[in-house]
């Protein structure tokens, strides 16, 4: 489950993923973020000692939010098409409805932004690592019951892993919300989303 975050702390990361996204983690200063919420730097410094351990607390918290997302689906019974679909129907609805915080992980590994850190960022990084680590393996492991069984195509299952995932997190390049009728169209995406990630595993979804 998701750690609870104090109310605020969560206006901060919620700030810094916008100003980061917006900006560039690169570029957004921690004024940058402080003024966006009317605050000092004194408040964002009582609970993050540098941006690097806020950038940080915003990577962890978009890792977060999928996986709290997917433990809902973890202990579900279902054949694994149908498993896989709703944890990938899951999964694109939690990075659309929190897509800052995706974006600023996009940023991350485009620009290698922790060149230079602490080692408590250091040891922030390796713990998110750690979490992707575990969130990959909760497909891989769908992944390849459903080629075992003969449900997914017989193919290499880390190639079918990451192309599933970088599907998924596809909408991180190019969504935009609409002016209206935007639950719908975040349903719509996921549903869409999901068959063709099933498709792409050798499914027939039409």
């Amino acid at each position: 489950m998701q750690e609870t975050i104090p109310s605020s702390k969560t206006q901060i990361l919620d700030a810094a993923a916008n100003c980061f996204m917006n900006l560039g983690s690169d570029v957004a200063s921690i004024d940058d973020i402080a003024r966006s919420i009317g605050a000092t730097k004194g408040r964002i410094y009582h609970h993050y000692p540098s941006k690097g351990s806020l950038l940080s607390a915003v990577r962890m918290r978009a890792v977060a939010f999928t996986l709290d997302a997917l433990a809902t689906t973890v202990g579900v019974h279902k054949a694994p098409a149908d498993k896989l679909r709703l944890m990938a129907y899951t999964h694109v609805l939690t990075v659309i409805k929190t897509l800052p915080y995706h974006k600023v992980v996009l940023q991350h590994y485009r620009e290698n932004v922790a060149k230079s850190t602490t080692e408590y960022e250091r040891k922030l990084i390796a713990e998110i690592e750690d979490r992707r680590r575990t969130y990959e393996n909760l497909f891989r492991e769908v992944i390849d019951q459903g080629i075992k069984n003969g449900a997914f195509a017989d193919r290499d299952s880390s190639v079918s892993l990451h192309s599933v995932l970088i599907l998924l997190n596809s909408p991180v390049f190019w969504y935009t919300p609409p002016k209206t009728g935007v639950e719908q169209n975040r349903q719509a995406i996921a549903n869409q989303l999901a068959d063709m990630a099933l498709a792409s595993l050798g499914v027939e979804t039409i």
